[in-house]
Order: C-alpha cells, then sequence, then structure tokens
C-alpha cells in the first residue's frame, strides 16, 4: 500500500465562492493565470506518484469542489479514480482530506468512528497566551481520522491527516525589522503565541496516540501531515524556551514501546530532507531548505515500510519555466510531497 501526504498550496481559491462547485479561469491575486494548466501539472503528480491513499492539506472548505477536481483531473473514461473524505472545519478555509484509490490496497476506507477520534473535535484547556489562565482550544485545522483494513489478514488501519497552525504572522518582517522596539515585541509576542498553539495541537494529537496505544500496543496507526515543525531549533526554540513539535508526537524515550518511527527520513540522503523553501528573515543563517511535512507510523508498523521518500524528482517534473512564469506558477505547490509504501502482503 501506497501512502502519499501533499500540502497543496491554497487549494481553496481554485474555486469560485458560493455553494456550487465551479473552477475559477485564473487566479491573479495568487499569480496564477493558468489555472488549469496547474491543476493538470498537480494530477500529473498525483498520477505518476500512483498512491493508494492521498492526505491533503489546504484543501478546499468544500468536498463538492474536491469531488470537482477529481472528476475532472484525476478520472479516466469519466470515472474516478478515486473517493474523497474529509472538508470537517468550522473557521479554517483550508481543509484536511483523504483520497482513496478505488479498488486499491486500502480497502473499505471510512471515517473512523471510535470514541478517542470523534473526540478530537472537541476543545481542551490550554493556556495559549501566556496568561497562566487555561481556556478552551479547538484545532486550528481539524485533524482527519479514516480507517480501513490492509493486507491478507484484513488489518485494521488508522490514519491521522494534521495541520498545526501556522507560525506566521502577519506583515512579520516588517515588524522584526523595525526600529521601533514596541513592534519588534509584538512580533515576538504573536510569534511565541503561534508556536504555543502549536504546541498543544501537538499535545493533543499525542495524548490521543497514547490513548490509542493504551488500548492496544499493536494498534497500527499513521499520522501525517504538515505539522509546521521540523528537525532543528529556530530562534524562538532556542531562545524563548519552545520544543520541536515533531519530537512531542513521535513520543517520549522513557515510553519505549510507545515511540512512533519516522517514515521516510532514514531513507533520504541529508541534503535533500526537505519539503519546502521559506527564508527566515529572522535568522538568515538558518537553511532555507526545511522539512514541514512527516509521515510517523506507529512501533507495530515499523517493519512494514518497504520503500519511503520525498518526491523532488516528481515535483520538479510538474515545475513550468519559461519568460513570463510567476513564482505561484512555476511550482505545482509550495510543498513537496512525502509517501511510504508500506508491504501489506
Amino acid at each position: 500500500m501506497k501512502l502519499v501526504n501533499w500540502n497543496l498550496e491554497w487549494m481553496n481559491r481554485w474555486f469560485e465562492s458560493g455553494s456550487r462547485a465551479k473552477f475559477k479561469a485564473n487566479d491573479q491575486a495568487q499569480g496564477i493565470t493558468d489555472l488549469a494548466d496547474l491543476c493538470t501539472r498537480v494530477a500529473n503528480l498525483i498520477r505518476a506518484l500512483d498512491p493508494d491513499v492521498l492526505t491533503i492539506e489546504e484543501g478546499p472548505s468544500s468536498i463538492k469542489e474536491m469531488n470537482l477536481f477529481i472528476e475532472t483531473y484525476l478520472s479516466d473514461n469519466n470515472v474516478p479514480l478515486f473517493d474523497s473524505f474529509g472538508g470537517f472545519g468550522f473557521r479554517d478555509t483550508q481543509r484536511n482530506y483523504a483520497l482513496v484509490k478505488r479498488c486499491g490496497n486500502f480497502k473499505n476506507a471510512r471515517l473512523a468512528a471510535d470514541n478517542l477520534s470523534k473526540g478530537l473535535e472537541d476543545p481542551w484547556d490550554a493556556d495559549i497566551d501566556g496568561s497562566l489562565e487555561l481556556k478552551k482550544y479547538e484545532f486550528t485545522r481539524v485533524p482527519l481520522v479514516i480507517e480501513g483494513e490492509i493486507g491478507a489478514n484484513n488489518d485494521i488501519l488508522k490514519i491521522v491527516t494534521l495541520h498545526t497552525k501556522s507560525k506566521y504572522v502577519y506583515q512579520g518582517m516588517t515588524l522584526w525589522r523595525s526600529e521601533d522596539p514596541a513592534k519588534r515585541r509584538k512580533y515576538i509576542r504573536m510569534s511565541i503565541e503561534n508556536r504555543r498553539r502549536i504546541a498543544t495541537e501537538a499535545m493533543r494529537i499525542r495524548n490521543y496516540l497514547d490513548d490509542l496505544l493504551e488500548n492496544n500496543l499493536n494498534e497500527y496507526v499513521i499520522v501525517n501531515g504538515d505539522f509546521n515543525d521540523g528537525p532543528n531549533l529556530d530562534y524562538f526554540e532556542n531562545y524563548y524556551l519552545y520544543h520541536s513539535v515533531t519530537d512531542i508526537i513521535l513520543g517520549s524515550t522513557f515510553n519505549p514501546e510507545r515511540i512512533f518511527n519516522h517514515g521516510f527520513i532514514h531513507s533520504v540522503p541529508a541534503n535533500e530532507r526537505y519539503t519546502v523553501v521559506f527564508e527566515d528573515f529572522v535568522d538568515p543563517t538558518r537553511t532555507s531548505q526545511i522539512l514541514l511535512d512527516h509521515i510517523i507510523l506507529s512501533p507495530a508498523m515499523k517493519c512494514l515500510v518497504t520503500d519511503s521518500g520525498i518526491a523532488h524528482k516528481e515535483y520538479e517534473a510538474q515545475e513550468k519555466s519559461g519568460a513570463g512564469v510567476k513564482e505561484r506558477e512555476r511550482f505545482p505547490s509550495d510543498h513537496r510531497p512525502v509517501y511510504v509504501v508500506l508491504n501489506s502482503s
């Protein structure tokens, strides 16, 4: 079984607003002059990777729109190649989806209906602003949990798609570089609050995983998505005592039997371990090649991985060059897909 995860940059903006699903011709605000061409290149990359399950972040706000994309670009002889799940959320327009190949190696796909998974929609107590007061908090983007069967024994596999709160601060570069100390402090305060939100979302997912493994240490679970965090500490993690979000989700060394395994980092050369290229204006010495997208697997799945990686070649094959091509149109997305292949025989 092949699982691919991909953050599709602002896919929601590919569609006209309103209740009827309809593509735009372009999105000039994002620098997209030919949306159909972009969609074709995205679909070409998906077809090249040929996933049994494709999980998507920054998907549209309506499952009708996702289904329109599948019907238009991921169908053969007018027959859709995938069934879609997801699109849940109340506040954010960037939503999580899972596309499951029809007659693929992930069988009887459905939304997870167990109480632990459904409970991810509920708020919990957290101090996100440093006020030392606990307040109710919810995921910025509701995680999507699907389950299905793999292998000859029809083992049940849960797939959790996560997209944590972004570190982005509006006009952040201007605030950081301002000669006004108050503006610089404002940027620091907002940056720290964003990291507190990411941290509590990661902790909520880790608590969920611990609860699942409490019932069954052999549970098959994959968590994938855009964690908005990766290897190496950034400025705020170094100086303001924040921690690696990905490390939280992977688990504690004091409970080794519950530590999740990274799905692909061991199989990718060190110089290729990145999924985005984002300049860090706070710390210009930090590499712009950052690994934000991850696939992690429960302990029982460690020996099932037969292939894994970051789809650099497939991504670069869908780059567009030439005079007049704007930055957003040059790439199919600002993130590169990641994948694992499981021996599910």
